[in-house]
């Protein structure tokens, strides 16, 4: 949505839990992170943590 970089599956599934279940643009982690004022780091754990934990469909 900003900088027009690739995304993964992760990157989408991680927008769509943090900001909104229902988007159809999204951004990358970097962009993101800079959204929430957070680190890209910070983004990556929570995504293992949902990937690993399996309660998360958007992250199967």
């Amino acid at each position: 949505m900003q900088c027009a970089s690739r995304l993964t599956s992760d990157e989408k599934a991680i927008y769509m839990k943090l900001v909104s279940r229902t988007a159809s643009r999204f951004l990358c982690l970097d962009c993101l992170s800079e959204k929430l004022g957070c680190t890209r780091q910070a983004l990556e754990e929570r995504i293992r943590y949902y990937r690993e934990s399996g309660n998360c469909v958007l992250f199967r």
